[in-house]
Parts: C-alpha cells; sequence; structure tokens
C-alpha cells in the first residue's frame, strides 16, 4: 500500500479510535495517509477509504 486517503463524517469523536485501529492493522506498511473531514458520505457510514496498494 503506497497512499491513503480517510474521508471521516465526524474528526472530533472519530479520530482517535480511527488512529488507534488504522495502526493496528498497517503495523508494517507505512502508506502516505491524508485525513479529512466532509459533511457527509452517500451511504449512512461514518468512514470511507480511498486507498492506492501495490501488489
Amino acid at each position: 500500500m503506497i497512499d491513503v486517503t480517510v474521508f471521516l463524517t465526524n474528526m472530533k469523536d472519530d479520530f482517535a479510535t480511527y488512529n488507534r485501529l488504522y495502526a493496528e492493522y498497517f503495523k508494517s506498511a507505512n502508506p502516505c495517509r491524508t485525513t479529512v473531514e466532509i459533511n457527509c458520505l452517500p451511504t449512512p457510514i461514518a468512514i470511507e477509504l480511498k486507498v492506492i496498494a501495490t501488489i
């Protein structure tokens, strides 16, 4: 994985949990990461990730 863009609908409430889980699942890979807060997503979810990866 080389780049991750994360969209959160509530940065204040969700960033700490997201950051903890991200670190848990991506221990060995440290891709470039951008996190932004947005008003809403197209479905009733709180987080969306756009990932660019290499195989």
